[in-house]
Order: structure tokens, then sequence, then C-alpha cells
């Protein structure tokens, strides 16, 4: 199996609180996270004017285009319904080397 980066990109809604949306990313990062199937590691991060920028790493691609189907937990939804779907983004990559 190879490694797959997943790269995703958005903003969250206008009205938002920053404050409110890391509260639930912490959240998704304990309790949902480590139960995708196949995910090797989950690191979020903001740019100074407001982008998110998540890289996820996966054991397979099948694993990481399957990723956000899998969980409709109640944490999951709440995080997706904070993001401005508009502004998302996601692309997956074939690690070749590192």
């Amino acid at each position: 199996m190879s490694n797959v980066i997943q790269i995703v990109r958005f903003r969250v809604k206008e009205g938002v609180e920053a404050a409110a949306f890391q509260a639930v990313n912490e959240r998704f990062q304990r309790e949902v996270a480590p139960t995708l199937p196949g995910l090797l590691r989950r690191e979020a991060t903001v740019a100074e004017d407001g982008e998110w920028l998540l890289v996820l790493r996966y054991d397979s691609m099948e694993n990481a285009r399957g990723g956000a189907q899998r969980d409709v937990s109640a944490l999951a939804q709440q995080f997706m319904s904070m993001i401005d779907m508009a502004t998302m983004s996601a692309s997956f990559y074939t690690l070749v080397s590192e």
C-alpha cells in the first residue's frame, strides 16, 4: 500500500467565531480522526488570513477518498456545518518519496 496525502483548504462560515471552530476541530482531532479507517496522521493549520489547511495522510487512496463519507457522527456534522463549502477544496497525492 502506498501512502496518500490529502490536502483540504477552506474558510469557516461568516459569523463563526475562530475560537468556537478551533474547539470543534480539537474535538474532531481527538474523537473522530482516530476512528477513520486508514488515517495515519491529521494536521490542521490556519493562516493569518483565516484560511484553514488540513494535511491528512492515509494508507491508501481508497481510504483517503472515502474518509469524509464514513463518519456521520454529530461531531463531524457540526464540524462540516461551520465550513463555508464554497471555499472548500480537496486534493489527493500519492506519496513518491520522503
